[in-house]
C-alpha cells in the first residue's frame, strides 16, 4: 500500500498537470482566432489569479508538504513524482512563455509574464526536492542493506 506522502505527491502532480493546462489554455483563448483575441469581454488579471490560486500554489504546497511528510522516511515513488512534477512544470511553463509572445497586447496585464517564470522556477524548485528525497532514499536503503549484513 502507497504511504500518505506519496498520494500527496500524487496530489502535486494532478495539480501541474491542471495547472499548466489551465494556463496553455486560458493564454491561447487570449490569442484567439488568427491572433486577434478574444471575441467575448474577459477579466484577464481576474482569470490569471484564479488559475494560479486555484492550481499553481497549491502545486507548490503539495510538494512543500511531501518534503515535510517525508524526513523521517523518504520514499522513492513520491520523490520520483516530484521530480516528473518539476519536469511538467517547466515543460507547461516554456509553452506558456512562446504562447505569450502571440497574444494581442491589448489582452496583456502586468503579471502575465512572470507567472510562467516564476513557476519555472518553482518547477525546478519542486525537481531539486525530488532529486534530494531520491538521494535520501538511496542513503536510507545503504545504510539499512548494511545494518543487515
Amino acid at each position: 500500500m502507497a504511504k500518505f506522502e506519496t498520494w500527496v505527491a500524487l496530489g502535486s502532480l494532478a495539480l501541474g498537470v491542471m495547472f499548466v493546462a489551465l494556463i496553455i489554455s486560458f493564454y491561447n483563448f487570449l490569442i484567439g482566432p488568427e491572433g486577434k483575441g478574444p471575441q467575448v469581454f474577459v477579466d484577464p488579471i481576474g482569470v490569471l489569479v484564479l488559475i494560479v490560486s486555484i492550481a499553481g500554489v497549491p502545486c507548490l504546497i503539495l510538494a512543500g508538504a511531501v518534503l515535510g511528510l517525508s524526513r523521517s522516511s523518504a520514499g522513492r515513488t513520491s520523490a520520483l513524482i516530484l521530480i516528473i512534477t518539476g519536469i511538467i512544470l517547466i515543460a507547461g511553463m516554456s509553452g506558456a512563455r512562446i504562447a505569450f509572445t502571440h497574444i494581442n497586447s491589448l489582452f496583456v496585464v502586468p503579471g502575465m509574464e512572470l507567472v510562467p517564470l516564476i513557476f519555472i522556477v518553482g518547477g525546478i524548485g519542486v525537481g531539486a526536492v525530488g532529486g534530494y528525497l531520491l538521494n535520501a532514499s538511496n542513503k536510507a536503503r545503504r545504510n539499512l542493506e548494511d545494518e543487515i549484513q
